[in-house]
């Protein structure tokens, strides 16, 4: 019961806690009929979850709660965080939060001005803007609705200096936004299938930082990506990447350590030569020549793991 918890937060001092309320019987509104629930000793409280909870008990939390850092909220209702806790907030992630229109979730998070990690996920949001100094990490993924100028506006420089971390997988609507961040060191772009090759050679040659991108599922087929300080690429699945692309990438990464082209059923005979490659995934290309294979072992001198199976 919600009286046994408050004995018990009172035995000590919780810095991290979540909670899913006990569920009665829906009501007309879609969520679970919870008993009023009033925590009164959690003051020390630094890391927060709350799943499925209505709007009073996430207000309850914040009312009592200063000291938070950061915050997770999953398939609950939210309005606004109050400034007390936004403006102390650090890290913060919104999860199947469906009740909040563009506007106003754009206001919640331009209230959050320390956050260094933002994560949204599965939300119904097509246009949001937020300008956040300290961000270094900003994750939204299964949100489907998002355009392409809401990508570009959340990952300009002048929104958000600090960025060095982008995973926007699963945003399957987005086709070409502009990806130019000089900071940028590691983009995820998983199953993003509309996303065209130059919108993803585009990016390579501005984001001069980039290390690792992961663009499994891809679309891409002729893209010229090129980067001198790429170390890890992942393009498994991506079916329609052809010979060129592999080719060219492995004479315009010098620095690329990680190669995954799995699964990629168009490649015939890339020229696979590099001087510092030391892992790639081969399997499942199964068109991919034995000439190809042999010319793999003859140019690359450092490898050390190779993965071929069909």
């Amino acid at each position: 019961s919600s009286h046994e918890v408050e004995q018990l937060l009172r035995r000590f001092c919780v810095r991290k806690l979540s909670v899913m309320p006990e569920e009665e019987k829906e009501v007309s509104g879609g969520y679970p009929n919870q008993r009023p629930l009033t925590w009164k000793v959690t003051p020390s409280l630094q890391v927060l979850c709350l799943r499925s909870c209505s709007e009073e008990i996430v207000k309850s939390f914040f009312s009592v709660s200063p000291k938070l850092r950061r915050l997770q909220v999953v398939d609950s209702k939210i309005q606004s965080i109050p400034s007390n806790i936004s403006q102390n907030l650090t890290s913060l992630s919104l999860t199947g939060i469906t009740n909040l229109p563009d506007e106003q979730l754009s206001k919640l998070l331009m209230a959050c001005q320390n956050l260094r990690s933002l994560y949204i996920a599965k939300c119904h949001i097509s246009h949001i803007s937020f300008a956040l100094p300290q961000l270094e990490l900003l994750s939204v993924t299964h949100c489907r609705q998002l355009t392409d100028q809401c990508a570009t506006e959340i990952l300009s420089p002048a929104n958000n200096p600090c960025l060095r971390f982008v995973d926007l997988s699963e945003c399957r609507s987005l086709t070409a936004p502009t990806v130019e961040h000089p900071e940028l060191e590691v983009a995820w772009l998983m199953h993003c299938p509309q996303l065209t090759g130059q919108a993803v050679s585009a990016m390579f040659r501005a984001c001069t930082s980039l290390t690792a991108v992961n663009l499994v599922q891809s679309s891409i087929e002729n893209a010229l990506l090129a980067s001198s300080s790429l170390r890890t690429l992942e393009l498994t699945t991506s079916q329609k990447l052809a010979d060129g692309a592999v080719t060219q990438l492995l004479e315009n990464c010098p620095n690329l350590s990680f190669l995954d082209v799995g699964h990629c059923c168009q490649l015939v005979e890339p020229r696979l030569a590099h001087p510092i490659l030391e892992t790639i995934l081969l399997s499942f290309c199964v068109n991919l020549r034995e000439s190809a294979v042999a010319g793999l072992f003859d140019n690359c001198p450092r490898l050390r793991y190779v993965e071929i199976a069909v």
